[in-house]
């Protein structure tokens, strides 16, 4: 890095989400004005850079976190709510980028990281809508070939025996619909969620004394020699700092923005459904997603109505179709759900690399990065805070394992623009299908 490196940050989408209109507000915290001096500076207030504030926090380091917005206007306060194991690429590819051992291991990790999620919501007593039993659903005869291979690998090589299959006539118990042959059923995954949860995190983040600000984007950071992190109206210098930012912060070295794409995707929440509708569309009352490149994933949420995902634009917009893309893709999988009203839609940015797996590093011995969850950060992103934290403490074992991973470069802003067209006109197709 040369002395400066510059930052942008993306604007969410409103936050006309279903999570914040049925969250209690939370309290607001101060603009950065002036300088301060800590041990770490985070830039970031979604969960990846809350969890890797509380964790250097219980190491006895002194933590402040720069938030551009609010805490949780980003993907980690608007994503489908799915605690789901894995990433967004298989285990095979992992296996041929890592070997088998050091793929046990990662797997190891984020199946630990999906535990500490409820750690987190019975040692903090969060309040964010836990349930358990996750269905991954085959559209076709190849989709449940490649699950039952998972269910033989993940018994036969990773020791998880928590998964089970279900044909067809088992899962028709579940859901009712016509599109799914059969399904790989988790009962450890499920959901929760996101921003009570998020929210429930940052609480304890100022009773551990962590400086919290908002509205306080991150614009340069210099060092010469000193590192220090400016924002508007304010400098915080610090021994190291951490970008976690994802899909939302935009830097200036070639390192990060030509190894991700921002990726959005859209979700809606129905009005209540009756008792009698639920029965005929979701009896099982678990979370679903589909096999498929772009998936559909829904559950039903506290309080009876649908939340469902689908779709993405990739080229990080939101399409002004949004509410009618959502609509068919619900009645397309449920054509007896006759009645219903979408009464929140909103969009999110999802940050994507190449083979589907999270993209963290180092900038310098100073400046720590994570993007590229790819669509499964709200477990990876505890798992990622906490490896930044014990890097930074002296323990890089796990960040090392990661961080190993090599990830393949995006093409020149043209050549992208235009492949992304290319993808964008293939998923209006797909969605037409």
């Amino acid at each position: 890095m040369s002395n400066n490196l510059v930052l942008r940050h993306r604007i969410p989408a409103d936050a006309n989400t279903f999570y914040h209109a049925t969250t209690d507000p939370f309290s607001n915290f101060d603009a950065l004005k002036g300088e301060l001096q800590t041990d770490v500076c985070v830039v970031g207030g979604g969960l990846t850079g809350v969890s890797a504030a509380l964790n250097l926090a219980k190491k006895g380091l002194s933590v402040a976190l720069l938030e551009a917005q609010k805490i949780g206007c980003g993907a980690s306060g608007r994503n489908g709510g799915h605690t789901a194991n894995g990433f967004g690429s298989d285990l095979g590819v992992l296996e041929d980028i890592l070997g088998l051992e050091n793929t046990r291991i990662l797997w190891q990790m984020v199946d630990s990281a999906l535990g500490e999620i409820d750690e987190n919501i019975h040692n903090y007593n969060i309040n964010c809508d836990r349930s358990f039993g996750y269905i991954y659903a085959a559209t076709n005869s190849y989709q449940l070939r490649e699950l039952e291979i998972l269910h033989n690998r993940l018994r036969t090589k990773y020791d998880y025996e928590q998964t089970t299959l279900l044909e067809k006539c088992d899962l028709d118990k579940l859901v009712k619909t016509t599109r799914y042959t059969g399904a790989l059923f988790d009962k450890t995954c499920g959901q929760i969620n996101p921003l009570k949860y998020l929210l429930g995190l940052t609480q304890q983040l100022k009773e551990m004394n962590v400086r919290v600000f908002e509205q306080s984007p991150a614009l340069l950071i210099s060092q010469t020699p000193d590192i220090s992190v400016h924002t508007r109206e304010g400098c915080i210098k610090s021994k190291y700092v951490f970008l976690a930012g994802n899909a939302y912060l935009i830097s200036d070295d070639t390192k990060l923005v030509s190894k991700s794409i921002p990726v959005t995707s859209f979700i809606g929440v129905t009005s209540p459904l009756s008792t009698a509708l639920i029965q005929s569309t979701l009896p099982g009352n678990i979370t679903i997603a589909d096999c498929n490149k772009i998936p559909d994933y829904y559950q039903i949420t506290n309080g009876g109505r649908m939340l469902f995902g689908c779709g993405v634009n990739f080229l990080g917009k939101e399409p002004n179709n949004m509410k009618q893309i959502i609509e068919k893709r619900v009645k397309r999988l449920f054509p007896q759900l006759t009645a219903f009203e979408l009464d929140y839609t909103w969009s999110g940015l999802i940050s994507s690399t190449i083979n589907k797996l999270p993209h963290i590093g180092q900038i310098n011995s100073q400046i720590y990065y994570a993007q590229g969850f790819s669509g499964h950060g709200l477990v990876l992103s505890g798992l990622i805070g906490k490896l930044i934290s014990e890097a930074i403490t002296g323990n890089s074992i796990g960040f090392d394992l990661i961080s190993s991973i090599a990830h393949r470069t995006f093409p020149p802003k043209p050549i992208k623009n235009i492949t992304l067209g290319v993808a964008e006109c293939f998923n209006k197709l797909r969605q037409q299908l």
